[in-house]
């Protein structure tokens, strides 16, 4: 029991010094808070000066950006059908021919295709499913 009695008291004297050096540190902080924050705020001061901010352009150029921006999306839309139209055609034409000189060839390209098409579905679907098990979706 004495000896605990000599140990605590040890020990609260470390305490209470350990108590006395934070208390000065605090003090000491709080004296240099205020020089500090106005030498950040000089300092931001200063940058806002150095930084320049342009000016925003005006409006008729905008205006002129976007709307030679939309004619140029138009266009493009435009030969995009006109191509889509072109091949779907062509695509559709040859299957007529074809049809209707040899159905069993027809049948069998047909067939090819259909598979084809089921196949890179299902590939497709497994490396989407295995990228977002990995992460690296």
């Amino acid at each position: 029991m004495k000896r605990n009695k000599g140990t605590r008291e040890r020990f609260a004297g470390l305490n209470e010094q350990d108590h006395t050096d934070g208390e000065s540190f605090h003090e000491e902080s709080l004296a240099e808070d205020p020089a500090l924050i106005a030498e950040l705020l000089h300092g931001f001061d200063q940058m806002e000066l150095a930084i320049r901010k342009p000016d925003p352009p005006p409006l008729h150029e905008l205006a002129q950006f976007v709307a030679a921006e939309q004619q140029r999306l138009r266009k493009r839309a435009v030969l995009e059908v006109a191509l889509f139209l072109i091949i779907a055609l062509a695509l559709i034409a040859s299957n007529l021919l074809l049809a209707s000189m040899n159905i069993v060839v027809f049948v069998v390209i047909q067939g090819l295709v259909f598979v084809g098409a089921i196949a890179f579905a299902v590939r497709f679907f497994y490396r989407s499913k295995e990228k977002v098990r990995s992460g690296h979706a």
